[in-house]
């Protein structure tokens, strides 16, 4: 039997089901594989804390890096990366998505926490854990620009200093005072 259905069932369906057939059809769309992002590691100054982003598809931008089969991303002091690289989009294993602070040059720090949950205010500044909280894959747009400008984006700190906007800053400002380019 080619494919999932027979052609007659299909004919059956079609005829006393149309809704049947559809629902058919929808089921076997989303039953595609989800495409799987490259494992990603973000490498930010020893004691950083707040905002940072990396804003994809720069000219001018940092060459895409690899270490251990992991895209690197080397967060500079400012928080924002520029890098050549262009987004890369999918879903992600938790393993291959992590976070360093880069404590010397040949040492970094694993951050593990992520902040996933819903706020508790008061627990959060008792809570002296460093968290990366965000990250999902952003576009901006505005009319002075000639394109659209691709970015990710997170906050890294303690509860208390997420909370806070300790470092915070929206990439709008960003991108408003430095012009990035557009590829």
């Amino acid at each position: 039997m080619p494919g999932f259905f027979s052609a007659t069932l299909i004919a059956v369906v079609r005829k006393r089901c149309p809704s049947a057939l559809f629902l058919c059809y929808l089921l076997t769309a989303c039953s595609e594989a989800v495409q799987q992002r490259e494992a990603e590691h973000y490498i930010l100054p020893a004691n950083y804390v707040g905002a940072f982003y990396v804003i994809f598809d720069q000219t001018n931008g940092e060459p895409l890096q690899y270490q251990h089969d992991a895209r690197q991303y080397q967060i500079p002091a400012n928080g924002v990366l520029l890098t050549q690289a262009k987004i890369s989009e999918g879903a992600i294993a938790a393993d291959k998505l992590r976070f360093f602070r880069q404590d010397s040059p040949e040492q970094l720090t694993d951050i593990t926490a992520r902040w996933l949950t819903s706020i508790d205010t008061e627990q959060a500044y008792q809570d002296n854990t460093t968290y990366i909280f965000g990250g999902g894959p952003s576009v901006y747009s505005s009319s002075e620009l000639k394109c659209d400008i691709y970015f990710r984006g997170f906050h890294i700190g303690t509860k208390s200093q997420i909370l806070d906007k300790v470092n915070h800053f929206d990439i709008e400002s960003f991108i408003q005072q430095n012009n990035p380019g557009c590829n």
